[in-house]
């Protein structure tokens, strides 16, 4: 086995203590921003008394310390808090938003790792040739557009001015109501297809285009860096020399014996562009209102919503670590020569 038993438990552990250090320093920003957050569960039209009241309910009359060690508590027993602005558990809206963005999230790296691999091939088949500097023009300018400016750009463009796909929301309510679609796993596109409802298949499909493209602009150029960098390296090898040498035709070349290990770093790559892919996502959500954690996260950033708030950034960073985790484990079982 190319990783042990011990590599998994230290990394469980180094989990813990990375979401124990973010947990605490999230709360502690959340308690300098100056805010009433009292006055969003007492609601608008809430008397003196029952804003007191609300202070003591949320521990806001207690020293910061004290609320800490509180939370930390509830924390631990799974209880994440209850969200002020709708007054629902924070761990169910997390699970309710979290699916969204990792279906986004999960075309997005699909189309970077796709798209990405074989531009990245093309660029180094036709090395140093006016089709080489493009694609290194694209992938740089792509790598430098910060995503909010992208996905306002792109909406504006694809789906205000030409229409021709839908630029906000992650289906259409009104063909939900009339083809009688429940979601099953959260996933739209897996859930109408396991219904067979090819309406909601079809709007789902065309709404999520727009920003998973835009979503997957960083992690195709790097991914598209990477794989020209690391198919250079390879062509130059000896081993590759050799078998151009004994005739093997290119085709073979590439795809048998060159491809295999290009993929290793481009894979371990775009699992360390994880973490700025998913705050990315936050931007891109925001702009095409999907439902996601990005864009529950923002609402409860505006509404100083500090459970929400927690919560959203512990999840990121549960996720970032496992998603690293997994990077490693299959980049040794992929590479023979890594151990782990």
């Amino acid at each position: 086995m190319p990783f042990s038993r011990e590599y998994i438990v230290k990394r469980l552990i180094l989990l813990v203590f990375v979401v124990l250090g973010v947990l605490f320093i999230t709360f502690i920003i959340t308690r300098l921003i100056p805010a009433r957050p009292e006055l969003l569960w007492a609601g608008p039209h809430a008397t003196i008394e029952q804003i007191e009241k609300a202070r003591k309910q949320l521990h806001l009359d207690k020293p910061v310390y004290v609320q800490f060690f509180l939370y930390l508590q509830d924390f631990i027993m799974g209880n994440w808090g209850i969200s002020w602005r709708t007054k629902s558990p924070v761990f169910t809206d997390v699970l309710s938003t979290l699916t969204a963005t990792l279906e986004l999230v999960i075309v997005a790296f699909f189309i970077a790792f796709i798209v990405g691999v074989l531009t990245g091939v093309i660029a180094a088949l036709k090395k140093y040739s006016w089709i080489d500097d493009f694609i290194r023009i694209v992938t740089v300018i792509g790598a430098s557009i910060p995503v909010f400016w992208l996905a306002l750009i792109v909406q504006l463009v694809f789906g205000n001015w030409l229409g021709i796909l839908p630029s906000a929301k992650r289906v259409d309510e009104w063909i939900v109501i009339v083809t009688g679609f429940k979601p099953i796993t959260g996933f739209y596109l897996i859930d109408s297809i396991i219904q067979g409802n090819l309406a909601v298949f079809v709007d789902a499909l065309k709404r999520i285009i727009l920003p998973a493209l835009v979503l997957s602009t960083y992690p195709f150029c790097l991914s598209a860096r990477m794989t020209r960098a690391v198919m250079i390296e390879v062509f130059s090898e000896q081993h590759v020399k050799s078998l151009i040498a004994w005739g093997l035709p290119e085709r073979t070349i590439l795809f048998k014996y060159s491809l295999k290990n290009t993929i290793v770093p481009v894979i371990a790559s775009l699992g360390l562009s994880f973490g700025y892919t998913i705050v990315g996502a936050f931007m891109v959500e925001l702009v095409f209102v999907w439902p996601g954690i990005g864009f529950y996260a923002a609402m409860s950033l505006l509404s100083f919503d500090y459970p929400a708030v927690i919560g959203c950034v512990i999840t990121v960073a549960i996720f970032y670590c496992i998603i690293n985790t997994v990077v490693d484990l299959i980049h040794s079982i992929i590479d023979p020569r890594v151990r782990l």
